[in-house]
């Protein structure tokens, strides 16, 4: 039962939360080159790496009793989502951004990255699948 709970519990849900931080993420870009033209539009950007690497390097300490001081963050891994933020636009860009303070060209390597992320993930899905398959019929494709 612990292969159990850590083929579905731990990995697996980690994967599909970045699937869903990348497709996230690709609809905050496509919403941003979509309002390049828009006056006074901010760019939106998606928080996801940063509050995950915040939450795996935090320390905790472990309670063996009640009336310990709890340690650090009870912020798990499991407990981190992506959030769309609106960042403060720098002072050098917001000259040259124009209007809508949304730089193409930044938006679009930036989809190009997230794109190669995306694919990574799901191939990483895809096998993680296929070596469960594989583990059931003994069979190697």
């Amino acid at each position: 039962m612990i292969y159990r709970q850590y083929l579905f519990r731990n990995r697996l849900p980690l994967l599909n939360r970045g699937l869903d931080a990348y497709a996230l993420r690709q609809r905050t870009i496509a919403k941003n080159i979509a309002n390049v033209t828009t006056p006074d539009y901010k760019p939106e950007k998606v928080k996801f790496e940063e509050l995950f690497n915040k939450a795996m390097t935090s320390t905790t300490g472990e309670v063996t009793n009640e009336k310990h001081i709890p340690i650090g963050t009870n912020v798990g891994d499991n407990d981190v989502n992506p959030m769309v933020t609106v960042p403060e636009v720098p002072q050098p860009e917001l000259y040259s951004s124009g209007e809508s303070h949304v730089s193409i060209d930044k938006e679009m390597a930036e989809l190009a990255q997230n794109q190669i992320r995306y694919r990574f993930a799901a191939r990483t899905v895809k096998s993680y699948f296929q070596g469960m398959q594989n583990a059931i019929t003994g069979l190697k494709y």
